[in-house]
């Protein structure tokens, strides 16, 4: 997302014709970030906010990825997570459990408050 259709906190320009474009032609799309600090919706509302309108199904984050793989390895899982809600939120949707206490993965994602504390217990 970030470098592709966003440069900072703008849209590129042609990227909301292009967007609308494929909606109209009823073209399946998705938008793919790398970034794991906001959930879908997150990402939907600071995208409708720039001028583009997609749904939060067509954004697909890295937090989305690592939750799935996660998922097919151990259902119902237990994880230490340092990140913030964009990765918590999608291990909690695919029934994870997240604990300090005995966790089967750690999990490090984007946050804006690593702490040594934290990093030392994982």
């Amino acid at each position: 997302m970030d470098g592709v259709i966003l440069r900072g906190t703008a849209l590129i320009p042609g990227a909301t014709d292009f967007v609308q474009r494929l909606q109209a032609k009823g073209i399946p799309f998705l938008i793919l970030t790398n970034n794991s600090l906001y959930t879908p919706r997150d990402l939907q509302v600071r995208l409708h906010f720039m001028g583009l309108d997609v749904a939060p199904e067509a954004i697909f984050t890295s937090a989305l990825a690592t939750a799935q793989f996660l998922y097919d390895q151990r259902p119902g899982g237990r994880a230490y997570v340092i990140g913030e809600s964009g990765l918590t939120t999608a291990l909690h949707e695919v029934g994870f459990i997240l604990t300090d206490q005995a966790p089967e993965y750690v999990v490090l994602g984007e946050t804006t408050a690593y702490s040594f504390e934290r990093i030392t217990r994982a």
